[in-house]
């Protein structure tokens, strides 16, 4: 049977209860959860909330009990929920008909990033960008690594699941994030690209001369902040840049191979590539479609495009660019404005059955009515 799964949050569970919840998802026809053990704050609308409406999580903190002897200089941060309520556990008790997939937020961390401002991503100024740790610094490799395999040990999962295994892009709905000028999609790539001191240094080994490439980034920005000139060069198409893409690919791509290498082997590992719509823009974050999927045991896609025609159009996409062997599985939003009705979802449902996908998979128990567990029911096959 195709893996059917919801994404959920801890403190879903806690207040609606795990027996109540589970219900609602095997009376949805799902057989998965995927739950966020590691996470960034946010402000999120609950509509069928028992208690908070509105909710605030904590920033960049885990929902699991880790092992800190695994740490090194970057430690976990742990929830304030996980000494009165273990999430991982509390499924594992009273839901173990339901699988679990650890879903887990890797290199997104602003309070890491604050921790550690040496270990963040810096654009072509220097800047840091204190919500992306950057991967090609060894110690925020060491910490992933030690995070997913933690808790694939600890709490055996039937899969662990990365998003943001890579570099953020410039824009990513930080907290009261503002500019009064608007960036051309150029600058914005050119913002978020991550020219911090370890990147220099691997990318010369590679041949990159990262540093030429920094301060020609500068002068097109400078330009622009100046005139509103977009720049000239195209990240997406300039050969220099293309070079960087590639070594980028590969530095992320290696990160998660040391992630399968260090993880038990009975637990799977998935890999979120990218937080972009449409999905062709994942490069902007280091990742590698192809790559991934022989790093990582699967992709879990994001199909966050508004109808059904743009979605299609990207589940297409990606498994032309994955390739024909690439166990593939895809995330929907069964909610306006991304799919207006049951009727939508099932045709939806369909498209991720025809690109041969072995997973599907709906974002968030948490953030959508009660109604679409109805569409989601009459939708799966």
């Amino acid at each position: 049977m195709m893996q059917r799964a919801m994404y959920l949050y801890a403190w879903d569970l806690q207040e609606e209860g795990v027996a109540e919840v589970a219900a609602r998802l095997r009376g949805a026809g799902l057989n998965t959860v995927s739950l966020a053990t590691s996470y960034h704050a946010g402000k999120f609308l609950r509509p069928h909330a028992p208690h908070r409406k509105v909710y605030f999580p904590e920033d960049g903190t885990v929902y699991f009990r880790p092992d800190m002897s695994r740490y090194g200089r970057i430690r976990p941060r742990v929830n304030s929920q996980v000494g009165e309520f273990d999430a991982l556990r509390e499924l594992e008790e009273h839901a173990a008909d339901l699988r679990r997939v650890g879903w887990t937020v890797g290199l997104h961390n602003t309070p890491l990033g604050l921790e550690h401002p040496d270990l963040t991503a810096r654009n072509a100024y220097g800047d840091p960008l204190y919500n992306s740790l950057c991967p090609s610094q060894q110690e925020v490799r060491d910490y992933l690594v030690a995070l997913c395999a933690d808790l694939g040990a600890s709490y055996r999962p039937a899969e662990v699941m990365i998003e943001t295994p890579g570099w953020q892009a410039f824009r990513h709905g930080h907290h009261h994030e503002f500019e009064l000028v608007e960036l051309s999609d150029r600058t914005e790539t050119m913002l978020g690209t991550c020219f911090c001191d370890a990147c220099r240094t691997s990318a010369r080994a590679a041949g990159i001369d990262a540093k030429k490439l920094a301060a020609s980034t500068r002068q097109a920005i400078d330009r622009f902040f100046a005139t509103g000139e977009a720049p000239a060069t195209d990240p997406g198409s300039d050969p220099d840049w293309l070079a960087l893409r590639e070594w980028r690919a590969g530095v992320v791509t290696a990160l998660v191979q040391e992630v399968r290498a260090e993880l038990d082997r009975a637990v799977g590992l998935a890999v979120i590539p990218t937080v972009q719509t449409p999905n062709d823009l994942c490069w902007i974050e280091g990742s590698d479609l192809p790559r991934l999927a022989v790093a990582a045991d699967r992709l879990e896609i994001p199909a966050y495009q508004r109808g059904l025609e743009a979605i299609g159009k990207d589940i297409s996409a990606v498994r032309g660019a994955a390739g024909e062997a690439a166990r593939l599985g895809y995330i929907l939003r069964p909610t306006w404005p991304h799919l207006a009705g049951a009727d939508k979802l099932r045709d939806a449902v369909r498209l991720v059955a025809d690109a041969g996908a072995e997973s599907v998979a709906f974002y968030n128990y948490g953030h959508m009515r009660l109604q679409s567990l109805d569409w989601i029911r009459d939708a799966l096959p």
